[in-house]
């Protein structure tokens, strides 16, 4: 059997029982993948063969935890080893519409100057059943706008060309719990093309123990890092990036996502 196009990169740690309904999202895609689902040294672990019967799927069970960027980065190396011509990324315990896959290659093969595509994402926050429908900016001039004060591209929902990350190598661990904008920084940087899909294709699912909720601190303060190295002085956009990334970080933030849902 030849081998598919797409490599699909899941970090996992602890997983549960909602870890099916992530895996029943992917077996529902319309186009062929392989899985390399990452075990990052969790303390407790779900039976993995048999969550993923019938997905073409590798298991990388790390001997201890690294953290998602050193996870991702040892499921990298090995999806770097194959053939593979898009990279799509999921995240425990989301969800991805069926033809996610299938309309993100359509999009990239399409568009040779994109490196990467996302998609409209929708993000439930379990703890207060709070829904916020993001409009992640679409064309590349409002993302680089957008780029000025988070990533633009929602980390979970993005496909990638592999040769993007044949050329970057790995995610930088000089960021804490900011890799993803890490990243998006560094493909405007050097001169990479990005956008997103209309289409809401990605659900977000912010358990007790995301990244955003337990490492927000961290994220911010890696943020505002960001934001400075990449600033560009003579857009206004730079400074208000900076000034909003340290309201969040003093803010409340059961309040501030009761006006992001407000603004949409």
């Amino acid at each position: 059997m030849s081998e598919p196009e797409i490599a699909v990169l899941m970090p996992i740690y602890n997983p549960g029982v909602d870890l099916k309904e992530c895996l029943d999202s992917l077996r529902a895609q319309t186009v062929p993948f392989q899985l390399f689902l990452v075990d990052d040294g969790s303390k407790n672990k779900v039976d993995y063969k048999a969550f993923t019967k019938g997905l073409d799927c590798q298991i990388i069970e790390l001997p201890k935890n690294l953290g998602i960027t050193g996870a991702m980065n040892m499921g990298l190396t090995e999806i770097l080893k194959g053939q593979f011509k898009y990279i799509a990324r999921v995240d425990y315990p989301d969800i991805s519409e069926a033809t996610r896959f299938e309309k993100q290659v359509k999009f990239l093969s399409s568009h040779p100057d994109y490196c990467m595509v996302g998609t409209a994402t929708d993000y439930l926050y379990t703890q207060t059943g709070l829904k916020v429908e993001a409009k992640n900016p679409e064309r590349f001039e409002d993302c680089v706008r957008a780029l000025r004060y988070n990533a633009p591209l929602t980390h979970g929902a993005i496909m990638f060309k592999a040769d993007f990350w044949r050329e970057l190598g790995q995610y930088t661990d000089q960021y804490p719990a900011a890799e993803d904008y890490a990243m998006e920084c560094y493909a405007y940087a050097k001169g990479y093309k990005f956008g997103n899909l209309p289409e809401r294709l990605y659900t977000t699912i912010e358990i007790q123990q995301s990244i955003s909720v337990v490492s927000r601190a961290k994220q911010l303060k890696s943020r505002l890092r960001l934001q400075w190295r990449y600033a560009d002085w003579f857009s206004v956009h730079s400074y208000l990036g900076l000034i909003r990334t340290l309201l969040l970080m003093y803010g409340p933030i059961n309040f501030l996502r009761k006006i992001k849902s407000q603004l949409g």
